[in-house]
Parts: C-alpha cells; structure tokens; sequence
C-alpha cells in the first residue's frame, strides 16, 4: 500500500520561509487561482436568491409603493452581516453588477486562501505545488455548482453572501489545526456575520480539533478555551449586529401557525429534510465522503486535525439526517444542517486535490499515473467522475508500495495530463460558458421588460409573472426556460410590485405571516392553465399586467410589449399609450 510523507516537507519548509512571505506567496497563487476559477465558472448578475438581495441593495423596502409589501418589508430582517452592510449601497455605488462582480471574485479569492493555507498542513508548501493543487481545485466537478444532498452553494457563477463564507470557514479550520484558536475564533465569528447557519456547521469540527490537541497534550483545556474566549468577545460586534437583525423581526419568536416540514416540502426541502432528497443526490454525496476519506488515509502522516474536523462534518450532516424526525421546531430546521454538506464537499476536494498533487511531483514513482488519472475524473461531472476516482485511489490502496514507475506508464501519465488540460479543462469552460451565455440572455431580458414598466407604468402597478417551468405537464424543461425563470432583476429594474412567485416562499422562515399569502396566491396562480385565465385572475386581484411566455403570433398581437420570450398584457389597469417591440431596447442595452 502506497503511503504519503509529507512531514519533512513541512518542517523545511516552515524554517524556511518567515510568516510574511508564507502569507504573500499563499495571496499571490489565490489571485492567479480565482481568475481561473471564474473563467471556468462565469458570472452571472441577477440568479436565483438575488431576488432576496437586489431589493435590498436598492432599498426597495422605503419606497412608497412597497409600504404594504409584505414580501419587500421581510427583507428589513434577512439577517446576513453582508446585506446589512450592503443595505441602500446603489444610492453610492449605482453600477451594481460590478459590485456585485467585484464581491463575487473575492469571495473565490477567500476559498482558495482558506484552501492553500489548510493545504499547507498537507505538505503542499512549494510554490509550483501551490499552483498545481489551485489548478486542480479549479475543475473539481463537485465543486462546481451546489453540493449533493444538501445544495450549499460551492464554485457557483452568481455572487451571494453564503459562498463568501466557505473561505472563511477553511481559515477557521486551518488556525483550529494550528492551535491559533483566538484566531480560529474570530474566524468564526466573521463566518456567523456572514451566515449563521454556516458557524453552527462549524462548531463540531472546531471542537473535535480542540479535542485532537487534549488528546495529544498539545494544549490544556484552559488554554484552548481562553483563547477562544478571547476571539469570540473580540468577534461580539459582529455578532451583535446580526442578533440585532434577528430580533428587530417583530416575528421572531411567535408560533409559526403551520406544520413547518410540510411548507419545506412545499418550498424547497433539499437543505433539510433527508427523505425529499434523491437517490442519486446521496449516493453523489457518498462517493464525494468516500473519496475524502480515502485521501485523508493516504496523506495520514499529516495533519491529523484535518481529519478531525472531516469526521466533525460528517457528523454535522448525520445529525441533520436525524433532527427531522427527532422535533418539528422551525428554529431547529432553520439551521439547515443537511446544507452542511458543503463542508464535507469543501475537505474533500482538500484532500484529493493535495494528495493527486504530491503524487504528481514524483513522476518516476507507481503513483503518478493514478494521479494523472484522479485529475482527469475529478473535472468529469456525476457520478461516473466520483466511481472513477474511487477506483483509482483504491488500486493505489490494494498495491503493495510505490515502487518505480515503468516508462511506458509515465507516458501514458502525460499523455493524461495533456489530455487533461487541453481537452477536459477547455470543455469544462465551453460548457459553462455556452450555459452563461442563456443565463444573460435571459437576464437581459428581464432587464428591458423591467425597464420598459419603469418607464411606462404607474408606481403602484403590479405584475403577475410567469409560472414556474413544467407546470404545464411537460416532461422535459429547457435550459432557457430554467434561466428565465431562474432570472432576479424585474422587480430591482422596475421598482414595481410582483403579485406572488415561487421563490418569495423563502420568506415564510423569518416571517412566518407570510406563508398563508405565498401559499394561497401560488396555489392559485398555478392552477391557471391559459393566458385569458391569468388575465381574468389578475383583473379580479387588482393586478395591472400580466407577463407571460409568448406563445403564438395571435397572442403576441395583444402584447403592450415584448422581447424574444416574454410578452407583457394588461389586465384592464391603466394602460400606456403606445406599444412597443424590445429589438430595439435589447440592441441599445447590450451594446
């Protein structure tokens, strides 16, 4: 069985280089990564949980027309540090999706921080093998996207507060390991300012650290625990201003007044609740656990407290598997804890990325033809990519030492890696590039019909948008029609109210009044089965327009406005003067 030294590395290399130097070359590889990471990723401005975030960037909640808004007044209370921070910020800074582009890189900057500086605790000190570890992480496949099992946001190509905290959380993990426990707790006091659910995440792993280092005598109780006392009083602004925002909720405490596991179920239940999620999700989930494991046994002469905090993570997510079934209590199910997998996700690419890294130095040795293949299935998606890693590290686990490598065997290494880098790599950016491409589309979209009713309706019109993709009985959805529903900049462009959507349902977690309003208008919103009925429905509800897919040149003939997709009505409101097609506003806004 092969097996990993990597305790010399560290040693020279700790004498070697000072703590400034350590954090300068740890910076400078993170930028070069990041910018490689979001070439491969994208950046989309206005997706998905933006809905929640671009209100409250443009302080949507003091305009006049939201004063009765349940859904915007919510907003006052969605308690991230971030948005605290970020509340009205358009007032000074009004090009938001630069802003927003800006936020995005240095939350991927973050990560590959907290990821060098764990990965340093694994031997990956050089500065060419910082590179090749950041490359490697860059097209991991599971870390693209949301985590199995549990969707917390990882690599994803839109800027949201939850993702600024997987860096942080890594550096929590990396002062932990290193005994810097202040600094460990600051770490996760910044992480609760971020997000709180994801600090809750992190506790186990911290203290499952801590518990490594009384094992070993490295530290006594009494030292641990004052010097995380000490960053936890440092970090109480921050957590007071987030408590803050809990408490100012005028709900926050009262009854919900609904089975809260059945409006998850209703809403969205893949953060919470084990038995709505797929097989296929968990068995992803199994195969990204198993392959952490695996690589933590073979780097087992180094850093122990990683592995520590990898069984806290799968501990973490255990209990979340179990917490269901154990209290219905919506504070209890409000921590998410299935989401946790993003951690174990997040150790997981550590490991193997620093473990195919180490093999890949040392060409001449039975492991670095595996190696080459472990990079090559790590950038291919689903669950073929996981079996294929798995299957490799357990060949290196049944062979019997590492040996020397014949030379046709590291041919074939480097005919892998080419074939890796200049094949795979490429395809993976095409592919997120082409899916970019659709998710502007039909961003832009959204952005001229949202200017349009700026410009063309009263302040206090509402709009009934589309439904959600596939309630028509289609079995199949198409990726466009997934990011026109997926799109988040209407309401931001167009300061004009949204009668009831999908997603708001989000809001039922820190409002529960709100439930009962999304529940009834969705139902019956969904129930409609044709355009004449959506019209009659809005004309009854006091909504003036209604947006809708454009489906056939008659209907579209009836349009006050449209784009490529989407077509505008009026449902009997006051109703602007002219009509007007969008090619004209697409081509001025993209140009």
């Amino acid at each position: 069985m092969a097996d990993v030294d990597v305790t010399s590395d560290m040693i020279g290399r700790d004498r070697a280089v000072g703590t400034s130097n350590f954090w300068v070359e740890i910076f400078s590889v993170a930028v070069f990564a990041s910018a490689v990471s979001v070439l491969r990723t994208g950046f989309v401005f206005g997706l998905t949980n933006n809905l929640y975030h671009l209100p409250i960037v443009a302080g949507l909640y003091n305009e006049p027309q939201y004063a009765d808004d349940r859904f915007i007044q919510s907003l006052r209370y969605f308690a991230s540090g971030v948005w605290l921070i970020l509340s009205g910020a358009e007032r000074y800074f009004d090009n938001v999706p630069l802003l927003f582009l800006i936020l995005f890189f240095l939350s991927r900057l973050l990560s590959f921080v907290g990821f060098l500086c764990c990965a340093s605790l694994l031997g990956i000190t050089e500065q060419r093998d910082r590179i090749v570890f950041s490359l490697i992480l860059c097209f991991v496949a599971f870390l693209d996207g949301y985590s199995y099992a549990g969707s917390g946001g990882l690599f994803i190509n839109t800027f949201t507060h939850s993702e600024m905290a997987n860096g942080v959380a890594l550096l929590a993990i990396y002062f932990a390991a290193r005994g810097r426990f202040t600094a460990a707790a600051i770490a996760l006091g910044i992480t609760f300012f971020i997000n709180a659910f994801f600090a809750v995440w992190l506790v186990l792993p911290l203290a499952l650290i801590g518990l490594h280092f009384l094992s070993q005598r490295k530290a006594t109780f009494g030292e641990i625990s004052s010097r995380a006392l000490i960053g936890l009083v440092l970090c109480l602004p921050l957590a007071f201003a987030v408590l803050h925002g809990f408490l100012a909720n005028p709900e926050f405490g009262r009854p919900f007044g609904f089975d809260y596991a059945e409006f998850l179920r209703q809403y969205f239940p893949g953060h919470v609740l084990i038995d709505s999620t797929s097989p296929g999700d968990l068995a992803g989930l199994l195969g990204v656990a198993v392959i952490g494991a695996l690589a933590f046994f073979l780097l087992r002469q180094a850093a122990a407290e990683l592995r520590a905090a990898y069984a806290g993570a799968i501990l973490v997510y255990l209990i979340g598997i179990v917490v269901p079934f154990a209290t219905g209590s919506p504070f209890i199910l409000n921590l998410h804890f299935l989401r946790s997998s993003t951690v174990i996700h997040l150790l997981a690419a550590l490991a193997i990325a620093a473990l195919a890294t180490k093999w890949l130095r040392r060409d001449k040795e039975a492991t670095f033809l595996p190696a080459c293949l472990i990079v090559l299935f790590l950038s291919f998606d689903g669950w073929a990519g996981l079996a294929f890693v798995i299957a490799a590290l357990m060949y290196v686990l049944r062979a019997t030492g590492s040996g020397p490598l014949p030379s046709y065997q590291r041919t074939m290494g480097h005919l892998v890696l080419a074939t890796t880098v200049f094949l795979a790599y490429p395809l993976a950016i095409r592919s997120s590039l082409n899916f970019n491409r659709i998710c502007n589309e039909a961003i832009e979209e959204w952005g001229a019909v949202g200017a349009w009713a700026r410009n063309n309706t009263p302040l206090n019109a509402m709009f009934l948008t589309p439904s959600r993709p596939g309630l028509d009985g289609r079995s199949e959805v198409s990726t466009a029609d997934m990011a026109l529903d997926r799109a988040s900049v209407f309401e931001y462009v167009s300061h004009r109210r949204v009668w009831i959507d999908h997603k708001r349902g989000g809001t039922a977690m820190w409002m529960p009044s709100y439930y009962q309003t999304w529940r009834s208008r969705l139902t019956d919103v969904d129930g409609l089965k044709s355009l004449d009925e959506r019209l009659a429905y809005a004309s009854r509800n006091g909504v003036g327009y209604v947006i809708d897919i454009c489906q056939s040149p008659e209907a579209q003939s009836g349009a006050l406005y449209r784009t490529k997709r989407l077509c505008v009505f009026s449902a009997g409101g006051s109703e602007p003067a002219a009509r007007k097609d969008a090619s004209s506003a697409i081509g001025e806004s993209s140009g």
